[in-house]
């Protein structure tokens, strides 16, 4: 406790020194002016102005030369230190209590100074540390801030460890550490401490979620109030990490069955009402065919055909929508003529939809880009689709494909009664379907899905804006990337 206070300092003890020869000159220069008592005094401050500034060592080097000095300066007979009489103990015992009681208060006075300063840099580092971790998203992350907080304020080496001994920094493992933590995790108490390394457990709701191991380079014990203080913050950081990743799971899981069920739903839904049609008229076909003229029976077999094709358009989506999902390494690239593939997308659309005008612009002409030709083709089909199916029969369909800098732009736009601002940021989700004013349905709610996951698996973008022209209408716009073209040579 007082080890600290006798450590000697050169240079305070010179400035002790230096304070007692000006004292003892002040002495002197008051000797017959003064009784000795009063210059007693004037020893006995400058002792305990000593033992207040440099501590308890220097205050008792300063009390004897002080009895030194007021023996031979002072007293009778003078250049003479003589303890003959009782009354000659008087001025030592003196300094000697000064300095003992202004070095030990001087010393309580640092000490006190000196556990301030340690709880404001524990404080600061508990600050630091909850807000890193507060901020972290895993585990990983609650430890990063953890150790670089608590070394950086206040020294200590501390590492967070797994139940298994595992480091969750994702540093080096300590592979003599391991025993201790599963030490720490066995047993019920607070911490344990071996050979100058503590571990501190931290349980949570269910189970130990890791443990805190700590130590100071000099092998110094630790401050416990801070160590645990430090060690429950960490458990609500991890709990709150795994709650986190436990909740996110649990929404996934619930959104994975929200779309499971309405892909059964809409699949359902859209897959019978092609089969029922195609049962009937087949049935029809079978059983009273000899019966039907020929015009009956051509819209029988063209009903059959159309709906075919409607339930082969949306096994395709099904399909391609099952490839997206596996990420852009599933996709082919290849060059392709993006003016070529939306007239021939246009021709296809123009049977299934002969009422509507199909205008055309391209002011660069052809365009090659780099995409998966399937899903190219089957994103141009949807899109046009939409744009009939929302859109009063009649009513034109512009496209226009050029050129944007290092991207193709399609935008195909339509005249219908747009999109309304509330939906529009849910229009690229799977199995959403915009509202007919009629209320009848449209789609099955994955084309444009479809298009955006093509789109950004090939390094472009989609968007969509409505209204598009005098209050109504929407234009969905597509970007691709160009083909690189290859520099041109100077040579002949």
């Amino acid at each position: 406790m007082l080890k600290h206070r006798f450590q000697m300092d050169w240079t305070r003890l010179f400035w002790a020194v230096a304070l007692l020869a000006v004292t003892s000159a002040l002495a002197v220069s008051v000797d017959g002016v003064l009784s000795e008592g009063y210059i007693s005094l004037i020893f006995v401050t400058a002792v305990m102005v000593n033992g207040a500034l440099h501590g308890l060592g220097i205050a008792f080097i300063s009390a004897l030369l002080a009895d030194v000095g007021f023996d031979m300066l002072i007293t009778e007979p003078k250049w003479v230190i003589t303890y003959s009489h009782p009354n000659d103990l008087a001025a030592p015992l003196v300094f000697t209590l000064s300095a003992l009681i202004s070095g030990l208060l001087s010393g309580r006075l640092k000490d006190e100074a000196r556990r301030v300063r340690q709880r404001n840099v524990q404080l600061e580092a508990l600050l630091e540390a909850s807000g890193g971790m507060q901020r972290a998203r895993n585990t990983h992350e609650v430890a990063t801030a953890l150790t670089a907080s608590v070394i950086d304020q206040t020294g200590i080496m501390a590492t967070l460890h797994d139940a298994a001994g595992q480091g969750l920094d994702g540093g080096d493992a300590y592979p003599q550490l391991v025993p201790l933590v599963q030490e720490a995790v066995a047993s019920n108490a607070e911490w344990i401490s071996r050979n100058g390394v503590w571990a501190f457990p931290l349980p949570g709701s269910t189970s130990t979620l890791g443990v805190l191991i700590a130590q100071r380079p000099d092998g110094a014990p630790l401050d416990q109030g801070f160590m645990l203080a430090l060690a429950r913050m960490t458990t609500l950081a991890l709990e709150r990490v795994h709650l986190a990743s436990r909740l996110a799971e649990a929404h996934a899981a619930a959104r994975a069955e929200e779309l499971k069920s309405a892909l059964l739903s809409s699949v359902s839904h859209d897959l019978r009402s092609p089969l029922t049609a195609i049962n009937t008229a087949a049935a029809s076909l079978l059983a009273y065919g000899e019966h039907f003229d020929p015009e009956t029976s051509r819209e029988l077999l063209t009903g059959i055909v159309e709906e075919s094709d409607r339930l082969n358009h949306l096994t395709s989506n099904l399909l391609q929508m099952s490839r997206l999902q596996g990420g852009p390494g599933g996709l082919s690239r290849s060059v392709l003529p993006a003016l070529e593939m939306t007239r021939n997308a246009i021709e296809r659309q123009k049977r299934i939809a002969p009422s509507h005008q199909f205008h055309v612009e391209a002011p660069d002409g052809e365009v090659s880009v780099l995409a998966d030709a399937t899903l190219f083709d089957l994103v141009l089909a949807n899109v046009l689709q939409n744009a009939c199916l929302y859109s009063p029969p009649g009513s034109a369909v512009n496209i226009r494909c050029e050129e944007e800098g290092d991207m193709c732009r399609i935008a195909i736009s339509d005249e219908g009664v747009g999109i309304p601002l509330s939906e529009q940021a849910r229009v690229f989700e799977r199995f959403y379907r915009v509202r007919r004013e009629d209320g009848a349905p449209r789609g099955t709610g994955l084309g444009l899905a479809i298009a955006r996951g093509f789109v950004e698996a090939s390094g472009g973008a989609i968007e969509l804006a409505s209204p598009w022209r005098d209050g109504r209408g929407t234009c969905i716009i597509i970007r691709l990337p160009l083909v690189p073209s290859e520099p041109r040579s100077d040579t002949a």
